[in-house]
């Protein structure tokens, strides 16, 4: 198995001493050890006459035969890990500030709870650190909306969480179970910064829809958003799942948004080849398997908050 990861790595970097450093060899034993898997097979996979290294016909196939191979063993590794009792480890978690920061503590202070041994460090970040992060193995994977897919990432979504407007209970809206997005011009808005992809679309969303509430303050943090909308006439469009607990007790109002919007939520993570599934330690796996089952889709409650069941309609 090393020997095919080291020749996938010599094909991906076309490189001996590239895939030799990674290996912590050098590079005379790396075309050594290829040499020896080429008698083997009785086929030459690296055409050494070029600069820089390319694949032989026979080395492409091998090379397409391989990915499979490893990321089926990956899988496999971690699976068998995952058997071992009370994994221990760090789970490195880089995430954007509008995923709900008092979501996410709740959930790791529950994981905590039931796994004492896996220590879950959040860092709250933009958008593009996130993906840095997770793309230079600084963070075990990241949390963000409109996740995208790069060659040396992948995704797992996370949720779809359904939009809704949020005002003080004081606030002529919250006598409402819905509200069209053209009645929204009539009041001051407190919302994303636009150089984050959930505030471009939902300027987007408003401009579609013959809307232009006057922005007073934008903030990257949801829960910054919540307390102005908490102590100001202003509202806001907000993933309901991140207010269900201030609608409950009353400090904030949560009004069905219509047409509907979603916000996508996903997990990246990085892979390191193209086929590559997610391969996670077993500590960060047993968190990854947590947070999809907690802050996996949207709940019954969540629902039953926003959507409503007798809607009234301005």
């Amino acid at each position: 198995m090393q020997t095919l990861r080291l020749f996938y790595d010599v094909a991906r970097c076309h490189s001996f001493s590239q895939a030799a450093s990674m290996h912590s060899i050098t590079q005379s034993a790396a075309s050594q050890r290829i040499s020896q898997l080429e008698k083997r097979l009785g086929v030459v996979l690296i055409d050494r006459s070029v600069r820089p290294l390319a694949l032989t016909e026979a080395g492409q196939s091998f090379l397409r035969g391989c990915e499979g191979i490893l990321d089926k063993y990956d899988k496999l590794a971690a699976e068998v890990a995952l058997i071992k009792e009370d994994p221990v480890g760090t789970v490195r978690v880089a995430a954007i500030y509008s995923a709900g920061i008092d979501l996410l503590g709740q959930i790791v202070d529950r994981f905590h709870d039931e796994h004492q041994r896996i220590n879950v460090e959040i860092q709250y970040t933009k958008p593009d650190d996130v993906y840095r992060l997770v793309k230079d193995g600084e963070a075990d994977f990241g949390i963000l909306a409109y996740p995208q897919s790069w060659r040396k990432l992948g995704i797992i979504p996370l949720r779809e969480e359904i939009m809704a407007v949020v005002c003080s209970p004081r606030h002529p809206l919250a006598q409402l179970s819905e509200v069209t997005a053209e009645v929204l011009t009539a009041y001051n808005m407190v919302t994303f910064d636009t150089n984050l992809p959930v505030g471009k679309v939902l300027q987007r969303f408003l401009r579609e829809h013959g809307s232009s509430p006057k922005i007073v303050s934008t903030f990257d943090n949801i829960d910054t958003i919540k307390n102005a909308v908490a102590v100001t006439d202003s509202i806001s469009i907000l993933p309901g799942r991140t207010v269900l607990q201030e609608a409950r007790v009353g400090i904030l109002s949560m009004v069905r948004l219509l047409p509907q919007m979603v916000r996508p939520m996903g997990v990246v993570y990085r892979r390191k080849h193209k086929s590559q599934g997610a391969s996670f330690a077993p500590a960060v796996q047993q968190f990854v398997d947590y947070l999809l089952a907690n802050a996996g889709p949207s709940s019954e409650a969540e629902r039953e908050w926003i959507v409503g069941h007798e809607p009234s309609v301005v």
